[in-house]
């Protein structure tokens, strides 16, 4: 009897569909590791999620620390910029201090002090605090009140606009006079008078039009973008005369893309790239030297046209001066420039004052007179009257001596101030006290700040010019 029942059971069992329906899905070979092929595909999906946020949040964290530092940047320039103009305001109380004291070493007067070319040093704690901190000057600037480390850096670049040759519409000159002014400046600072000059190669190439520009050229080309009329500007070196001959609009109407002169002020250093004649040759030579360097420019559209012998460098002096005394050795002989060069040069890196209370000073420096404490019978006692480094003293010609005592200047009005803000160094080497990684945030203020107490508002606003002065042009970069 039981096997009798064991056997229906099985019978039964083996005639149930449902039971073996689920014996024969358990035995099917291709659902083996279906829950394992699921994982994986599960894990992956996973992993490229993770990655792609890993990423998102990755490259949102970059790009934020960027935008905190370039902002950390831009405020750490506004303050070196706002720093310089108050250090400039402050300018005749500081020359009050100084005064006793520049007056027992030369016996006149100081002369307006370019205090913001010392900028940068002065402002130091203020601009770059771990810097100032290793300074050996022995005040600790812990104890003062405001200051510390905050994260950034900024470098002043400041100085004076007449320090150059001015190739824009002169503020004190207008007509034939401004004309010869500038064309005279030009022509000397392209080493016109000068036989053979630094600069002939520049002149003996073809343009970027593919025509011969001479200098005659590019003098006429500069002033007649910004006279008024349009007739074309000749500049005749011996005579140092100018006159019109032709329309000055013919130049520009040969080229395949014509284009017109201005006729009005240049706006910008960079307008002076269109003027017909001016390649980059020439930009790279007289315009921008040094792109990160602003000081190292030869000239400006900022300038009222005369020079200040206290900031210009020797060769804006030089060139200024050999357009009136063209025929004399100290232009017309390449030594006796590179000794008037060198020498100034050697004497501002020695004593870094400003030495020409008034233009007449100046003037009698380059023509060798003057007392005991005057710069060249100075430096004449001391070198020896025969020593190579001295130039020869120059003749002004007393018909032209109020013409050159109006084409200098011992006051500076139009600042360039050029302030850096750096933050977010990569990698700060403690060791030697620099970043060597770079800043995430750079930025630079590009400004001409303009302290001319004359300055009114344009109309109907009336005033004065504020204690900072105002800003004549605003860039960041």
């Amino acid at each position: 009897m039981i096997r009798s029942r064991t056997s229906q059971q099985r019978v039964r069992l083996a005639g149930s569909p449902s039971r073996a329906l689920r014996r024969a899905r358990k035995r099917d070979p291709r659902q083996a590791g279906i829950a394992l092929v699921m994982a994986v595909t599960a894990i992956a999906i996973l992993t490229v999620v993770l990655a792609d946020m890993h990423e998102s949040t990755s490259t949102a964290y970059a790009i934020s620390v960027t935008n905190r530092d370039r902002v950390k940047a831009e405020y750490m320039a506004k303050s070196g910029l706002n720093l310089t103009r108050l250090l400039v305001a402050k300018e005749p109380a500081i020359r009050q201090v100084v005064t006793p004291f520049y007056q027992a070493l030369v016996g006149r007067p100081p002369p307006q002090l370019p205090i913001w070319t010392m900028a940068d040093d002065l402002l130091r704690p203020f601009c770059d605090y771990e810097s100032a901190q290793r300074m050996s000057t022995g005040i600790d600037f812990r104890a003062a009140d405001g200051l510390g480390d905050t994260g950034g850096k900024c470098m002043i670049v400041s100085f004076a606009e007449n320090s150059k040759i001015n190739v824009n519409a002169p503020l004190n000159f207008t007509g034939d006079t401004a004309r010869r002014s500038i064309s005279m400046q030009l022509f000397a600072m392209m080493g016109g008078y000068q036989s053979p000059s630094p600069y002939d190669p520049l002149f003996q190439n073809l343009d970027r039009d593919g025509q011969l520009t001479s200098r005659l050229d590019v003098v006429s080309s500069l002033i007649d973008w910004w006279d008024f009329d349009t007739d074309r500007t000749v500049f005749d070196p011996g005579r140092s005369t100018v006159e019109t001959g032709g329309s000055e609009e013919d130049l520009y109407r040969r080229l395949d893309d014509r284009y017109e002169p201005k006729n009005a002020p240049f706006d910008s250093l960079e307008e002076i790239r269109l003027v017909r004649g001016v390649g980059d040759d020439f930009y790279a030579t007289f315009v921008e030297p040094k792109p990160d360097d602003p000081a190292a420019r030869i000239v400006t559209i900022y300038g009222s046209g005369a020079v200040n012998p206290n900031e210009a460098p020797p060769e804006v002096l030089l060139a200024r001066l050999c357009s009136y005394i063209e025929s004399q050795p100290l232009c017309t002989d390449p030594t006796q420039a590179a000794s008037f060069v060198q020498l100034l040069n050697t004497v501002r890196a020695m004593i870094p004052v400003p030495f020409f209370t008034r233009v007449s000073d100046f003037l009698s420096f380059v023509e060798g007179r003057g007392g005991p404490r005057d710069l060249y019978p100075m430096l004449q006692g001391f070198l020896g009257p025969d020593n190579p480094l001295l130039f020869t003293p120059v003749t002004i010609p007393a018909a032209r001596r109020t013409e050159i005592d109006n084409s200098f200047v011992t006051a500076a009005r139009i600042l360039t101030v050029d302030v850096t803000g750096l933050a977010g160094c990569r990698y700060w080497n403690e060791e030697e006290g620099f970043c060597e990684g770079g800043y995430r945030g750079r930025v630079r203020l590009n400004t001409i700040m303009n302290f001319h107490e004359l300055w009114t508002p344009p109309p109907p606003n009336a005033g004065g010019m504020p204690g900072l002065g105002i800003y004549h042009y605003y860039r960041v970069e």
